[in-house]
């Protein structure tokens, strides 16, 4: 299964290189996209093809408290395309582990995109070294950011193995966190049920990127939906994401709004700062007292005195017949006491 895995990662991620190239759905078109962007989702996959939700919003498995509004999809190894443009804050791709186990929970690979809004979309367990945008990079709606994976905490609908699908969410914005509090939303591709996926149900994506015709006609939803999120989880040691993210606070979020925010209030950050890792005690430093200078090193003799041709060099005299030189055995002992800590502190 790894091996199948890797030859999908770099199958997609060869695709996703060149999308852009033929202008197929999800390329870049040459305008920079706009940044705040534009209101409104479609689903997070490539126009014209279908997927199932496999979770939806709202479940005592795992899409409750912080996860509460969040949608599974049943994305096996496949593009995923940004389901709203903006600014790709925070990048994770280097985690190659995952299942169905709490102990996975801080694993997964993500792409997390700031809206300018207030709010961010999160692409969660995403496949190792699949990620094809990086911080700081605008994106457009349907372009295409990732190939799905099952890193991080990953179950089928058994609790027994691990599934591969694409968790996403849109959350407030907080830098500093790659995983908050989801809010509810709709899609604009989803003409039944208010735009909202229902699970077990399948969807045709109208995805189809900048300047391509619809495949069919969409529906806005941009009015908020009501937060008042009230699942509980069945087993609370299933939680997804960040386990030191701020839990649901008490009350509906504030309102988001649609103004523009500065560019300078996204710091693109690297990944492994914002990765919260478990943590390491090091080993500490021993001390030691370095050899003086002075018994180290002999007096040179005056450069206007010469030395008696009959004094041996200072190299084979002592610098005091009572004070033995040091010899080099303790300088090597300490360089080695201080280079081992440094060795051993690598994760």
């Amino acid at each position: 299964m790894p091996f199948l895995a890797s030859i999908f990662v770099f199958s997609f991620s060869l695709i996703g290189a060149i999308v852009p190239t033929f202008g197929l759905p999800g390329s870049v078109h040459d305008d920079v996209p706009p940044y705040p962007a534009p209101p409104g989702y479609v689903l997070p996959w490539i126009g014209g093809t279908t997927h199932t939700v496999t979770q939806g919003e709202e479940t005592s498995l795992t899409h409750n408290g912080l996860s509460a509004y969040a949608f599974d999809f049943d994305l096996n190894y496949d593009i995923v395309v940004a389901a709203r443009g903006g600014r790709v804050v925070m990048v994770r791709q280097d985690s190659t582990a995952g299942g169905c186990n709490a102990s996975f929970a801080d694993d997964a690979n993500y792409v997390l995109i700031d809206h300018g809004d207030g709010t961010s979309g999160l692409y969660l367990h995403l496949a190792p070294a699949a990620v094809l945008v990086t911080p700081g990079q605008i994106v457009e709606q349907g372009q295409a950011i990732a190939v799905s994976g099952e890193t991080g905490l990953t179950c089928s609908n058994d609790l027994k193995e691990p599934a591969p699908h694409l968790h996403f969410q849109v959350q407030r914005t907080d830098l500093g966190h790659y995983f908050t509090q989801s809010l509810p939303i709709a899609f604009d591709d989803i003409a039944s049920g208010g735009g909202v996926p229902r699970e077990g149900a399948s969807y045709v994506s109208d995805n189809v990127g900048h300047g391509r015709p619809l495949i069919f006609a969409l529906t806005p939803h941009h009015d908020p939906r009501v937060f008042d999120p009230v699942a509980t989880p069945a087993d609370p040691s299933l939680t997804e994401g960040d386990r030191n993210a701020t839990p649901t606070p008490a009350g509906p979020p504030a309102a988001a709004t649609e103004s523009a925010v500065p560019t300078d209030a996204v710091t693109p950050t690297p990944e492994p700062s914002m990765t919260p890792r478990p943590t390491r005690t090091p080993t500490p430093r021993p001390t030691y007292t370095p050899t003086p200078t002075a018994v180290v090193s002999a007096t040179p003799a005056p450069t206007d005195t010469p030395a008696p041709t009959d004094t041996p060099p200072p190299t084979n005299t002592p610098a005091a017949t009572d004070t033995p030189a040091p010899t080099a055995t303790p300088k090597l002992t300490a360089t080695a006491t201080a280079a081992s800590p440094a060795a051993t502190s690598t994760p």
